[in-house]
């Protein structure tokens, strides 16, 4: 039984388009390292805009009582400031750093059970880049995973119809 969607935020939730490759190119070379230090996100990742279906899906997936958590490499403060300012409310927002992990090691992942107790197998990872690591490390634990915006669901509208709400 579905119990959590876990979305990771850029690209997912959060439209990237407009940030420099350069920083998304530094970012990713930063969370694939193998020690792990907090990462300074730059100035343009502080006014990212939601994609605009962003809110819609995860209110309505919220509504039907599943838990909808934030598991992004962006700091709480980060993501909760991003989300106000696209008045997007989350049950959870995972806190990366306290873990000291980053996705997509396997560990990222983890912390859902960790944090709210909720088992892989009842959590579905959504995601919309098939190339970053989140469908592989969700599903090395036994969490489902689901990407968007490259095919159907294209949207997180979508999705929750897809999962019946």
């Amino acid at each position: 039984m579905l119990r959590c969607v876990a979305f990771d935020c850029f690209g997912t939730v959060f439209d990237m388009s407009p940030v420099p490759r350069m920083e998304v190119s530094d970012y990713v070379r930063h969370v694939r390292k193998n020690d792990f230090t907090p990462y300074n996100f730059p100035e343009s990742w502080q006014t990212l805009q939601a994609h605009p279906d962003s809110r819609e899906g995860i209110e309505k997936i919220r509504r039907a009582g599943i838990c909808c958590v934030a598991l992004s490499n962006g700091s709480v403060e980060l993501i909760r400031n991003i989300s106000k300012l696209n008045f997007i409310e989350w049950d959870h927002i995972v806190d990366l750093i306290q873990h000291q992990v980053y996705k997509p090691n396997i560990a990222a992942y983890r912390t859902v059970e960790i944090d709210l107790n909720i088992l892989p197998a009842e959590t579905l990872m959504v995601t919309a880049n098939p190339t970053f690591g989140d469908l592989e490390g969700a599903e090395a634990i036994g969490m489902r995973s689901q990407l968007v915006r490259n095919g159907f669901p294209a949207t997180i509208t979508e999705l929750a119809s897809l999962l019946g709400i």
